[in-house]
């Protein structure tokens, strides 16, 4: 299932892209956003015209079984691996699910675009979520295609908020 999400942020690609590389950022992030419960910073690494990073993150189950079967909060958790091109002001994503049985079921990828606007930008998100599943149980990975991807956009909705904070808060904070 392919999705697709526009975002209206309050600072300029500049400052989202130093929140990008920010080495708190993703500390601050998972402080302030309500769904998360594990954000943690593999690697990050700035070579001034890209940015490449790799975060784990687990957010909030949203299923809580499967049938008689209790869906373990471990289910949700994936590696962000992403690469920022700043002369193309756009990142390249893959998110990938850190459960073995999981990782080889679904894929997860797309790209990020930063477009100025002003004092602020807009930040344009496509991708796509795939199941693969058996053909007996392709119905129920198309509903799952679609709660996944519901999710994962809540998920962005709710870092927005997060990173005007962090950008007003850390980013534009005057020297002392």
């Amino acid at each position: 299932m392919k999705f697709e999400t526009r975002q209206r942020i309050r600072g300029t690609v500049a400052e989202v892209e130093q929140a990008l590389a920010h080495p708190d950022y993703v500390a601050f992030l998972l402080q302030h956003h309500g769904v998360l419960l594990e954000a943690q910073v593999l690697e990050v690494s700035d070579t001034g015209g890209r940015i490449q990073r790799r975060v784990r993150y687990r957010p909030r189950p949203v299923i809580r079984a499967i049938g008689p079967r209790e869906v373990p909060p471990e289910w949700f958790a994936f590696v962000e691996t992403s690469t920022y091109d700043r002369a193309r002001r756009e990142l390249q994503f893959q998110n990938v699910p850190t459960t073995h049985g999981i990782r080889k079921m679904m894929l997860n990828s797309g790209s990020l675009r930063l477009r100025e606007l002003g004092s602020e930008c807009e930040r344009t998100i496509e991708g796509e979520v795939k199941l693969v599943l058996p053909l007996l149980l392709k119905p129920l990975g198309l509903v799952g295609e679609k709660i996944i991807s519901s999710e994962g956009l809540k998920i962005l909705d709710g870092e927005v908020p997060v990173l005007n904070r962090f950008l007003a808060e850390v980013i534009r904070r005057p020297a002392s």
